[in-house]
């Protein structure tokens, strides 16, 4: 998909990164997260201080004609919509074979591109186990129940993603950590603010 231009930024980029937005049928600016609905849409940057100062700039009004009814919300809606979004796909991936829970099936596994660690997960492990798997990202924006939904357990720890050659596995790899870089720009909404670096590193 083409990339597009941030109405509140100016800069250009992949849609991944950006929230569509459109006019919707009760007046207000809605968020378009899955990027299906109908309508010019106006696209921005996918994090929560860019949204708000979109608003307080008038971006949304002259870019659609109409503004957001409440920062607050449409923020926590578009927060509440990408972890969501990231849990279906973390489902998907799981049974397609890409994701492997527990960290001493992912030490025996030797290698992973990414690790969900619970929000809760002992910062000592999740640094062991990013070191020992070599990934190059960490998510820590979920609670262990809710990976352990993912996997079919109760609660989870950790849970890491497995590089595979299998056909179309990159591609859900791609999109799940397009995904978690896009809800990471919503850290305070889904409650990374305690965390020194958001919820991904």
């Amino acid at each position: 998909m083409a990339e597009r231009t941030c109405i509140t930024t100016g800069h250009t980029l992949p849609p991944h990164r950006l929230i569509r937005f459109v006019a919707g049928p009760d007046g207000y600016a809605v968020a378009d997260v899955a990027g299906s609905l109908p309508g010019r849409g106006a696209w921005v940057t996918a994090s929560e201080d860019v949204i708000r100062k979109a608003e307080q700039r008038g971006h949304f009004k002259r870019a659609l004609g109409s503004g957001l009814q409440s920062d607050d919300q449409t923020i926590n809606v578009i927060a509440a919509q990408l972890r969501a979004r990231v849990l279906s796909i973390a489902g998907l991936a799981r049974r397609s074979g890409i994701l492997l829970g527990g960290s001493g099936k992912l030490l025996a596994e030797g290698q992973c591109v990414g690790l969900f660690a619970a929000d809760d997960a002992s910062p000592r492990e999740t640094e062991k186990l990013r070191s020992k798997l070599a990934v190059d990202w960490v998510a820590r924006n979920f609670t262990a129940t809710e990976l352990g939904q993912v996997c079919g357990r109760d609660s989870i720890a950790f849970v890491g993603v497995r590089a595979s050659t299998a056909p179309g596995a990159g591609k859900l790899n791609e999109i799940l950590h397009h995904e978690i870089l896009r809800l990471d720009g919503f850290y305070s909404a889904v409650g990374c603010n305690d965390l020194p670096d958001g919820c991904i590193t």
